[in-house]
């Protein structure tokens, strides 16, 4: 599989938006701050509710499979996009 720019510019993002929820997680003072660290593991938070830990390894693995998963729709996007150039 090739690189991909886009796939690697959503990964980037992704992973700025997960450090900057991630610092306000543990510099919050509130009674919910913790509450904000299941959007970056969205859709796992809800499917694996049960077996989910508060364990941080947890936390990072879902994160990476998440980055996987943005990376590969990136991917998907950028071939959309050379296809469509293609027929024009």
């Amino acid at each position: 599989m090739k690189k991909s720019k886009i796939g690697t510019t959503f990964v980037l993002l992704y992973l700025a938006v997960t450090l900057i929820v991630w610092i306000y997680a543990y510099t919050c003072s509130g009674m919910y701050c913790g509450l904000i660290l299941l959007l970056p593991i969205m859709p796992w938070a809800f499917l694996l509710g049960g077996i989910i830990s508060d364990s941080i390894f947890v936390f990072f693995v879902l994160v990476a499979l998440n980055s996987v998963l943005v990376y590969y729709l990136g991917w998907l996007i950028d071939r959309l996009i050379k296809k469509l150039k293609f027929f024009h």
